[in-house]
């Protein structure tokens, strides 16, 4: 499987959090061929079960979702206003291209910008919040069709930047290639431990997808595959390099018999790791699967990104591929 334009595929799709089926529709064609089963639980939370030798329950999480934006009011019928989905800062969205998700179709629109020539002195000092922007559907020949909460994404197709991939939803279709990817080595590999790779919803606004499907299958250990900050050049920030690997997260939210486990696998196999220190909330569903029924041994698995929750993530392939590789091999240790 070519991990570039997997990752591209993933990337194009919309999936603001609770959109997400397109995404899992997709994700559910490219793992079932690796699989033993694929299904959905009542919240839509997709999982892709392989059998192996009973030896307990390993479940490995990625969220399909990506942040995002809702049409909240439309006025003089040319201009939807928006509120986001998940964290946005609102500086990204001036002057972007959107796609509108109506019920006949995708209409385009564009985020107006006041032009520097008519902007007075207070335009060029202010940062206008949600309520200031507007997306103009004048050009849109489906425009019309635009209606109170409809959802919204940035138009942006992603690019290969010298070797690395740029584009939006990188968190974390990333993460949901690397178990892809992860499902696909297992056809070489005798994973012990029954895998569970759990494709979630709703990660950006701490929603259910994965706590509940963690309930319902009452796992033993659990892998929770999301992005970090990388190439931060910023002091009081933890230095995650992008192409260095995959980062292994140690902190009071970790198990740390399993992170230490996972850490002896890549120092084994030759697996490129760093290690990230999280003194309180990962900020991930590691925080509510650790916890879901008596207690789950949960780690925490980062692949390095940069610009995080804008239209211009950047990832580069090789950490996601590295990623995958430890989680086959996690799943082999009895």
């Amino acid at each position: 499987m070519d991990v570039k334009e997997l990752i591209k595929e993933l990337s194009l799709l919309d999936g603001p959090s609770g959109y997400e089926a397109e995404v899992l529709k997709v994700i559910e064609k490219k793992i079932e061929p690796f699989v033993d089963k694929v299904w959905y639980n009542k919240v839509g939370t997709l999982v892709a079960e392989k059998k192996g030798f009973g030896k307990g329950k390993l479940g490995i999480f990625a969220h399909a979702d990506e942040v995002g934006h809702v049409i909240t009011k439309i006025e003089e019928g040319l201009f939807a206003r928006l509120e986001m989905i998940g964290g946005v800062d609102p500086k990204i969205m001036f002057a972007q291209r959107v796609r509108i998700h109506t019920k006949n179709g995708v209409a385009k629109g564009v985020v107006g910008v006041l032009p520097p020539h008519l902007q007075k002195e207070e335009h060029r000092n202010k940062v206008p919040n949600f309520d200031k922007i507007f997306v103009d559907l004048s050009c849109s020949e489906l425009g019309k069709y635009v209606s109170v909460g409809d959802i919204c994404v940035v138009d942006m197709k992603p690019v290969e930047l010298n070797g690395k991939l740029c584009g939006k939803a990188m968190d974390d279709r990333a993460g949901c290639a690397s178990l892809i990817l992860a499902a696909q080595l297992l056809q070489t590999l005798r994973n012990y431990q029954d895998v569970y790779f759990v494709f979630s919803g709703q990660e950006e606004v701490a929603g259910p997808g994965a706590v509940s499907i963690a309930y319902e299958l009452k796992l033993d250990r659990a892998i929770v595959v999301d992005v970090t900050h990388g190439d931060v050049k910023v002091p009081q920030f933890v230095q995650i390099k992008v192409g260095e690997g995959p980062a292994i997260c140690v902190g009071p939210s970790i198990d740390r018999e399993f992170q230490s486990k996972l850490s002896e696998i890549a120092q084994k196999h030759n697996v490129k790791t760093q290690i990230e220190p999280a003194p309180g909330r990962s900020g991930t569903d590691t925080d509510e699967i650790q916890l879901t029924g008596s207690g789950i041994r949960t780690a925490l698995v980062s692949i390095p990104l940069m610009y995080m929750h804008t239209p211009v993530e950047v990832v580069d392939p090789k950490d996601v591929e590295e990623t995958a590789r430890l989680l086959a091999l996690a799943t082999t240790v009895e």
